[in-house]
């Protein structure tokens, strides 16, 4: 079975002929239940193999950004590499530089806050940038790079999440404070297809509501956006100037740094946190065990039933980029934590990035 799930995505996404595209229908005729997992739960897979000159081999299945998805913490990826280019503006600050919220209990810096982002995707630190940079700011930024597919509209897990008004956010130097404080406009609300979901919704009063929930002014970032964000970070000499990230390569390997690294390695309780957790590609599914000969610099992000991981990943001679997001909501109930992620989610995503190692290495 997994065999044929290696196959069929692999065929799907690299058919560019009509000779392909003939030999993938007969396939997917003899194993119709694969193609019903893929149809069945609005899958989208964006995949780049790089080969030994950096040269781009480009395949998708299913991408489409005019269909909402929720990124849920996949977001927190762009919002750490602007708080760092917005760090960069300022030459009286740095990823050192304690700073505190007005109604926070924690003095901290910019670098243990995108550990955190990065290790255990901390939603708490996720908003503390959110408030260094202000909705507007990460909006304009977007526009700025060319990632014209996303919007961020909300803070994660917070009440009054879409609070226009940014709380104070204190710099301590030496001797002075250095404060930003930010007012927003509210976005747009977005115009794309399936932003109202499934049959029924659970409310912040917890009780069921028996309509779709409206997306329309929840965070998105497109398949594509999140792809590009990828290559720009790894390879941004294929980019102009205007679309790169602002990083100096300190910065930059303290990025690579976190997004590749496990919990255990930070000083986090590996019962608390697996070598599995935050690495759905791969080792998803727990069926792999942790081995030193995959690298994989990632972003995870699953709420609401849907589960996406966005991933620059190097296996021997073998660098591939992988985005791929899966919706696995089966009753289609919103907010009642009732998802398939462990049935369905987990083991997708780490079957379909180890068999495209498994059929590049064939090839």
């Amino acid at each position: 079975m997994k065999k044929l799930i290696y196959t069929l995505l692999f065929l799907i996404i690299s058919c560019n002929s009509s000779e392909n595209s003939k030999f993938t229908r007969m396939f997917i005729e003899k194993n119709s239940g694969i193609l019903k997992i893929l149809k069945n739960n609005k899958t989208q897979i964006k995949l780049t193999v790089i080969d030994k000159n950096k040269e781009f081999d480009e395949y998708e299945y299913n991408v489409d950004s005019n269909k909402y998805f929720y990124p849920a913490s996949t977001v927190k990826l762009p919002i750490a590499l602007f708080a760092i280019e917005k760090l960069n503006e300022n030459k009286y600050i740095s990823i050192d530089t304690p700073f505190m919220l007005e109604d926070d209990t924690l003095k901290t810096t910019m670098r243990r806050e995108l550990e955190k982002i990065f290790v255990l995707s901390d939603n708490q630190a996720n908003n503390r940038l959110f408030e260094f940079l202000g909705q507007d700011y990460i909006n304009q930024k977007f526009i700025s790079k060319g990632l014209n597919e996303s919007r961020i509209f909300h803070r994660l897990s917070t009440k009054n999440s879409s609070n226009l008004n940014g709380k104070r956010v204190d710099f301590f130097l030496n001797d002075s404070i250095i404060s930003f404080q930010n007012k927003n406009t509210a976005p747009g609300k977005l115009n794309l297809k399936e932003v109202k979901k499934g049959v029924g919704y659970i409310n912040h009063t917890e009780n069921l509501i028996k309509e779709p929930m409206n997306f329309s002014e929840k965070n998105f970032i497109s398949i594509n956006d999140l792809h590009k964000i990828i290559k720009i970070l790894f390879f941004s000499d294929k980019f102009e100037e205007s679309q790169r990230f602002n990083l100096t390569q300190i910065q930059k390997n303290l990025v690579f740094e976190y997004m590749s690294g496990y919990p255990k390695e930070y000083g986090y309780d590996e019962n608390d946190y697996p070598y599995y957790f935050n690495k759905f590609f791969i080792y998803g599914d727990k069926e792999l065990e942790f081995s030193n000969s995959f690298e994989i610099y990632n972003k995870v992000g699953f709420a609401y039933g849907q589960l996406t991981d966005t991933a620059y990943i190097i296996y021997d001679d073998i660098s591939i980029i992988l985005t791929a997001t899966i919706d696995v909501n089966s009753n289609k109930i919103y907010n009642d934590d009732n998802y398939d992620y462990d049935l369905v989610g987990f083991p997708f995503l780490a079957q379909l990035s180890r068999g495209i190692f498994q059929m590049i290495s064939n090839n």
